[in-house]
């Protein structure tokens, strides 16, 4: 190789050395330089992807005291749904004890069928009862607020007699359950 390199012209020795530092950089940066800096890049995306997702648990674990509140606000709604012959013998129990309550006598409660919309199932119970205006009121207040999701369809109310002071009422009650 001494021989070879002993030949060449000063020009063509530096030409050639010139050379050998391009291949020796370009080979050096092809095999060494490159994988380096790609898994540079891939790491340096990695860790971006985790400081986002960091940052937004951080938001959900700041927020958790009141996730929590919120869940036990709302855990008494969700309650696994039962069979339909269950959850209307559920519904019938809450009308009577609800009915014991606001002291108001329940003349028939009969259930009226199952609707299904969509996601929800609505039991329907047709009420006939009498008492006092202030206490069927609060029947009806008491439906409303129950801790099982119910609502009064329809209504239908008026005196039981002409000189009574006794009112007679008739209600369509619904309880929606989401299975």
């Amino acid at each position: 190789m001494k021989n070879i390199i002993s030949r060449f012209s000063k020009r063509e020795k530096a030409v050639f050395f010139a050379a050998i530092v391009f291949v020796s950089f370009s080979f050096a940066d092809r095999v060494i330089l490159s994988p380096i800096l790609k898994k540079m890049k891939v790491y340096s995306q990695e860790i971006k992807a985790a400081e986002y997702d960091m940052l937004k648990n951080s938001k959900i674990l700041q927020q958790r005291a009141r996730i929590e509140e919120e869940e036990k606000r709302y855990a008494k709604y969700s309650i696994l749904a039962k069979t339909d012959e269950e959850e209307t013998a559920t519904l019938l129990r809450e009308i009577e004890r609800l009915a014991t309550r606001s002291a108001i006598y329940l003349n028939d409660l009969k259930p009226s069928g199952i609707q299904e919309e969509g996601l929800v199932k609505k039991f329907k119970v047709n009420v006939s009862c009498e008492g006092d205006m202030e206490k069927i009121i609060l029947f009806m207040h008491l439906i409303e607020d129950s801790h099982i999701i119910m609502q009064i369809a329809a209504f239908d109310m008026g005196p039981k007699s002409t000189q009574s002071k006794i009112n007679r009422c008739d209600l369509l009650i619904s309880k929606i359950v989401i299975p």
